[in-house]
C-alpha cells in the first residue's frame, strides 16, 4: 500500500483554545452522520490517527468519480489537531500585507529564504510559544498579526485544523460548509512531502 503524497488542511484560525475540542466534535460528528468518514480512529492519517474516507467521502471531493485507489492507500484519513498549531503549505513564497499591499518575498529566485523568512520565522517561533506573533511590515512599518497577512500559498495559525491525507481536492461548497458550521475565517494549507 502507497504512504501519503499530500494533504489538504481546513484550519481554523478564530478558534480559541477553549472551544477548539468541542468544535472539533461537532464536525466530526457531522461528517460521521453524512458518510463523508467512519467514527472509528485507526492508523491511517500522516500525523497520527485518523478517521477513515466513509461510504460517501465522494461528497466532499470535487472529482465526480474519485479514483478507487484512494480507499487502498494506507495514509487517506482525516486528522484533527486541536493544539495551537502552525497549519502551513508545504513552502511559501511571499507574504502581503493587509494594511499597504506590500509583497513581501520570502524565498530568492533560487528557493533560498530571504531575510524577511527568518524575521517572519523569529514571529511564528514566538506565536508557537505562545506570543502574538505580529510581525511589522517592511513596507508601512505597521505590526501585523500571522493571521492578518496573506500567504501565498496559504498559512494559518490557530487551535483547530483537519487535514485530509490523500483526498482528491475538497469541493469548494464542502469547505464552506465546515466553515459556517464553525462560524469562523478558515485558512486551506496545502503539501507534499
Amino acid at each position: 500500500m502507497a504512504t501519503w503524497q499530500w494533504y489538504q488542511t481546513i484550519a481554523d484560525v478564530e478558534a480559541t483554545a477553549d472551544e477548539a475540542e468541542s468544535l472539533a466534535a461537532e464536525i466530526l460528528a457531522w461528517l460521521v452522520e453524512t458518510g463523508v468518514v467512519l467514527a472509528e480512529l485507526t492508523d491511517c492519517a500522516g500525523a497520527g490517527p485518523g478517521h477513515a474516507p466513509g461510504p460517501r467521502f465522494a461528497t466532499a471531493v470535487s472529482e465526480p468519480d474519485p479514483d478507487p485507489a484512494f480507499l487502498t492507500l494506507a495514509i487517506n484519513g482525516v486528522s484533527f489537531d486541536t493544539r495551537r498549531t502552525v497549519h502551513h503549505s508545504h513552502e511559501t513564497d511571499d507574504v502581503t500585507c493587509p494594511h499597504c499591499g506590500q509583497v513581501v518575498a520570502v524565498q530568492d529566485a533560487r528557493g533560498k529564504p530571504t531575510q524577511a523568512w527568518w524575521e517572519l520565522s523569529d514571529a511564528i517561533q514566538a506565536w508557537y510559544d505562545g506570543g502574538s506573533g505580529e510581525w511589522p511590515c517592511p513596507g508601512c512599518t505597521r505590526p501585523v498579526g500571522l493571521n492578518e497577512w496573506t500567504w501565498s500559498p496559504p498559512w494559518g495559525f490557530g487551535y483547530l485544523g483537519m487535514t485530509f491525507w490523500n483526498w482528491p481536492p475538497l469541493r469548494d461548497e464542502f469547505v464552506a460548509e465546515v466553515a459556517a458550521r464553525l462560524g469562523h475565517r478558515i485558512v486551506r494549507p496545502i503539501g507534499s512531502p
